[in-house]
């Protein structure tokens, strides 16, 4: 994704952040369709066909229509592509199941710990340095992981290790973005995060397949398009801003985890989730702060 180099107005500012938080909204959406139509019955990976499928669909005729060529089609870095777009597969297929058997929120917080946990993978795997503070911002989320899942009170158990998989297979997922993004076209990566999925899964869905009606088909493919709408918002709020200024409103999407599953569930969070999810936000707002402030005094070193 490109930076803006210069700032913007006040009034123009304002439309990137919008962006983001209805992201937030639209994928929380997309997650809320996933429980519903896996509670009325469909297997989980019919509904992660439907996810992938008609949102690689969608952002294939999106592509096609505003940039009048497949150029988006040539990955100069398919192996980096490959391995990318398995790590949000893998992410989503733990999330989908974690969902059919916990509310969407709780799920929702510890999915959220995978902007921290980018921090610690940056140390370990990319030689950046993290430092004591950030350190204690990562273990100060996970405590807010465990505040959520409460090992051992039986309340969700087992099931609650599935979101902390997708938290991390997403933070490698984000920690292959940050890589790539120098090294291959935006329009290609974007397009292959979900694309490669979309394939595997069409030769994995016979097996599973069972007949839907008109109503569940609607459903999977408006999840598709939510989930190639919220995406595309977000790439044209950070074309917009910088990732800086628009990085804490990406929790968002954790507020629409619990609106939803209360407006469509009758999921009422408990104090727990409320607190844990309230130490992950908090981490990962302290973490972009930290970042912020540490490249603000690198750029002012002579």
């Amino acid at each position: 994704m490109s930076d803006i180099r210069q700032p913007l107005p006040a009034a123009a500012s304002v439309v990137p952040v919008l962006l983001v938080i209805c992201t937030g909204f639209v994928l929380g959406g997309m997650d809320a369709t996933a429980k519903l139509l896996a509670a009325a019955g469909l297997p989980v990976l019919m509904v992660l066909w439907g996810r992938y499928f008609f949102h690689a669909l969608s952002t294939f005729i999106l592509y096609v229509v505003t940039q009048r060529s497949l150029r988006f089609l040539r990955a100069r870095r398919p192996g980096l592509q490959m391995i990318r777009a398995m790590s949000l597969f893998g992410g989503t297929s733990c999330f989908y199941v974690a969902i059919t058997r916990m509310q969407l929120a709780d799920a929702a917080a510890i999915q959220f710990l995978a902007p921290v946990l980018v921090t610690a993978m940056s140390g370990l795997f990319l030689g950046e340095r993290v430092g004591p503070r950030r350190w204690g911002a990562v273990i100060f989320a996970f405590i807010g992981v465990l505040v959520v899942a409460r090992p051992g009170s039986g309340v969700l158990g087992w099931w609650a290790l599935l979101p902390f998989a997708t938290a991390v297979l997403m933070g490698t997922y984000m920690l292959l973005t940050r890589v790539i993004r120098n090294k291959d076209d935006p329009a290609a990566t974007t397009f292959y995060a979900t694309a490669v999925g979309a394939v595997a899964l069409s030769f994995m869905v016979p097996f599973a397949w069972q007949s839907i009606d008109a109503t569940q088909w609607v459903l999977m493919v408006v999840m598709g398009v939510m989930g190639a709408v919220g995406h595309f918002m977000l790439v044209r709020a950070f074309h917009a801003a910088e990732a800086s200024a628009l990085a804490p409103f990406t929790y968002s999407q954790v507020v629409a985890a619990v609106l939803w599953g209360l407006m469509i569930f009758g999921d009422v969070p408990s104090m727990w989730t409320l607190i844990g999810a309230g130490m992950i936000v908090g981490s990962g707002i302290y973490v972009w702060y930290r970042e912020l402030t540490l490249r603000r005094q690198g750029a002012a070193r002579p």
